[in-house]
């Protein structure tokens, strides 16, 4: 995450580097991307890029952190339009976040995300620094905010292991659709309303089973 002389800057600075880091990571992955590229288009000196982050991988994650943000947000907000319902408000959501990550603002973003995600040659860890993102501490924030508002008696889960775990799976069938639209996204056969409709069926697996009741 940034360093704390990067949040002193004036809003409008601060608001540049975001804008160059998402037109760069929108055009490329991440082990594609250029520091070079991000200090020339938002006009800061290369050493600042390092008092404010502490390499490339930093600001992606930071960047990615805040489409997340937004992301978790609005799933808060329809978790308690369905009167904690998780699985009825994610179903509801599945459209809203499919239009977001296929043809929203974010699309080329999400897809060098996606593409890219097998290749670490940036991180420190040798992980994806997108994926980090998912267990920063603000992240962990709006997890612990979603859970507060799920109805958990709805569910079989007894103790708060199986709920993170319920958060997580969930997350997993969002991110695996998504990620299986972009490898085939220039392929004819591969249509967005099928990436809902894999979605929700994934989703009802989980809910209820995937074993068949002899009623079915």
């Amino acid at each position: 995450m940034p360093k704390q002389t990067f949040f002193n800057l004036k809003d409008e600075k601060r608001q540049r580097i975001i804008d160059a880091a998402e037109r760069e990571f929108s055009q490329c992955p991440l082990y594609e991307s250029s520091i070079n590229n991000i200090i020339k288009d938002a006009k800061i000196p290369r050493g600042s890029f390092y008092q404010y982050f502490d390499d490339l991988s930093d600001l992606y994650g930071y960047y990615f952190s805040l489409i997340l943000e937004d992301i978790q947000e609005n799933l808060i907000d329809s978790v308690q339009e369905a009167d904690g319902d998780i699985f009825s408000a994610v179903k509801k959501y599945a459209g809203e976040y499919m239009k977001e990550i296929i043809s929203g603002n974010h699309r080329d973003f999400y897809r060098n995300f996606f593409l890219g995600a097998n290749v670490s040659k940036r991180s420190k860890d040798g992980k994806h620094p997108g994926f980090d993102v998912y267990h920063s501490d603000r992240m962990k924030e709006l997890r612990a905010n979603l859970k507060k508002e799920v109805n958990w008696k709805l569910l079989k889960v007894t103790n708060e292991k199986d709920q993170n775990m319920i958060q997580q799976l969930i997350m997993m069938i969002f991110f695996h659709s998504f990620a299986n639209y972009f490898v085939h996204s220039n392929n004819t056969d591969s249509d967005p309303a099928e990436v809902q409709k894999e979605i929700e069926r994934n989703l009802n697996w989980l809910e209820f089973g995937a074993r068949r009741t002899e009623d079915k």
